[in-house]
């Protein structure tokens, strides 16, 4: 959504000069008076403000959404970007002006193009400003454009890895060199970043798949060597998710971050936040039991019919994560899903949905019998394999014995190759129907038969203990799984600790 304000009165004028200091978020203390300076400058007609929800088309990036980075655009009418037809003129335009000018002024300045960058959707125009500054290594502060347009640069680029926009895209090389070569500059410079570009910087690399855990522990430390006070909201929403992507834990940094949201109104933060809040602490198994209190307060104060079905399930496997204990929040979100019907849900979210209730040793049946009369109307089963076993599990755990569910989802074993399933998850389907009572001789002959071509010596304990409860308690026998089992439950016993 665009908001344009045209003023014409001069307390409105104030007015649009406040609401703009609030949206940059990055001048403190003696910075606004600075920054007051530069925007009397502005023309009052030719300024609009982007807010975050303006990309309606976000993209899912695992349980959590790529959002748009707020900015704020500064459009100077007689010298529209169509004059400045490509990005590499408006940069070069931008380079002829420079002048000696303050850190905030520079960024004022960047702002145009910035947003062009945020905006281009052509790989090849955005390639061409990349070769303009990719040899710029070392960043001069009176040349902070630079660096600025490198930031732009490298989440555009994630942004659009994201989406997918086109196998040329998604399969250049040069982009893929452009994105680990800006990555790399910016962190050379980081020092000179202001705290919404680290976010922004980090967000990228972790939404781009680096592997390369080296770039984390350095903005890490760049981040913490900030005022926390600088971060807008989404700013630290973008920082928990980028390290619970990589899942990199860092007591350091997420009780940095944790006691900067506790420092805030919790009712400032959108929805989206919070669930990445809770999403990363959980994703990553740090300690939070007070912001998880708090927000979980927060959210029983919200109206849980706004909240979108991705907000909720992810709500959800957060707390059941953690194992603390929210049964008034649970059971709120469980009116809230059957009020508006489990048919608007993904088949991952209903996955998550059963896998949350029994691990909060939910029963509801109401909840069970409409997911399992959903998935039985949808006839198809189009889970991954790790969702299917969260939905068996769930449903066995609850002791939601549905015969006609247990049915169908034999029946789609039975069609299946199960080499697609790791080997705890096999043995957790196994005492799924086991226990449930509805285990059949032909799908007890197909698990068993998977699970026995698995190497046991790289089979974890979890996954031996949970085969012998199932062995246990089978009414079927399966001689040579118990003799392969019992053999490297020996073994183990006979390794020195």
């Amino acid at each position: 959504m665009l908001l344009v304000f045209r003023v014409r009165k001069p307390n409105r004028s104030n007015m649009l000069r406040l609401n703009l200091l609030r949206n940059f978020r990055i001048f403190q203390g003696t910075n606004v008076a600075a920054a007051s300076t530069q925007l009397r400058r502005l023309n009052c007609h030719s300024v609009r403000i982007v807010s975050s929800s303006e990309n309606k088309t976000s993209t899912s990036l695992g349980n959590e959404v790529f959002p748009f980075i707020p900015v704020v655009c500064v459009r100077n009418f007689h010298v529209a970007s169509r004059t400045n037809g490509r990005l590499l003129q408006m940069f070069e335009d931008l380079q002829k002006r420079k002048t000696s000018k303050s850190k905030q002024e520079q960024l004022l300045s960047s702002f145009n193009m910035v947003r062009k960058i945020q905006m281009e959707t052509d790989p090849e125009e955005l390639l061409e400003i990349y070769n303009a500054i990719k040899d710029e290594t070392r960043i001069d502060q009176d040349n902070l454009a630079v660096l600025y347009a490198q930031v732009a640069l490298l989440y555009r680029f994630a942004y659009l890895a994201a989406r997918q926009t086109g196998h040329r895209f998604t399969s250049n090389d040069d982009v893929m060199n452009a994105t680990v070569n800006l990555a790399n500059i910016i962190r050379w410079n980081s020092n000179l970043c202001e705290p919404t570009h680290l976010a922004s910087a980090v967000y990228s690399i972790a939404s781009l798949g680096f592997k390369d855990l080296s770039y984390f522990i350095h903005f890490e430390r760049e981040i913490r060597s900030c005022t926390p006070s600088r971060f807008t909201n989404p700013d630290l929403a973008m920082i928990l998710w980028a390290y619970g992507k990589v899942q990199f834990r860092s007591k350091q940094l997420y009780k940095f971050v944790r006691n900067e949201i506790m420092a805030r109104d919790l009712s400032t933060f959108k929805v989206k936040e919070i669930c990445q809040f809770l999403w990363s602490y959980a994703r990553t198994l740090e300690k939070g039991a007070k912001l998880f209190a708090a927000l979980r307060e927060e959210i029983m104060k919200r109206d849980l019919t706004q909240f979108e079905e991705r907000s909720l399930t992810i709500i959800l496997w957060s707390y059941s994560e953690v194992g603390l204990n929210v049964k008034p929040l649970f059971r709120s979100i469980k009116l809230e899903i059957l009020r508006r019907g489990v048919a608007s849900f993904t088949y991952q979210q209903l996955a998550q949905i059963a896998s949350s209730y029994a691990q909060q040793n939910i029963r509801s049946p109401d909840l069970y019998q409409e997911i399992s009369a959903e998935l039985i109307e949808r006839g198809e089963l189009n889970f991954a394999p790790v969702g299917l076993v969260m939905v068996v599990n769930g449903f066995a755990k609850t002791k939601n014995y549905i015969r006609d569910l247990f049915k169908l989802i034999e029946n789609h074993l039975l069609a299946q190759d199960l080499s697609v399933y790791e080997p705890l998850q096999v043995v957790r389907l196994l005492w799924a129907f086991t226990d449930a009572g509805l285990l059949t001789e032909p799908l007890f002959r197909k698990l068993t038969d998977e699970i026995l071509v698995s190497d046991f010596s790289n089979l974890n304990d979890l996954c031996l203990e949970e085969l012998v409860k199932a062995l246990e308690t089978c009414r079927f026998r399966s001689p040579e799984l118990v003799q392969a089992t019992e053999a490297e439950l020996v073994r183990r016993s006979e390794v020195p600790e």
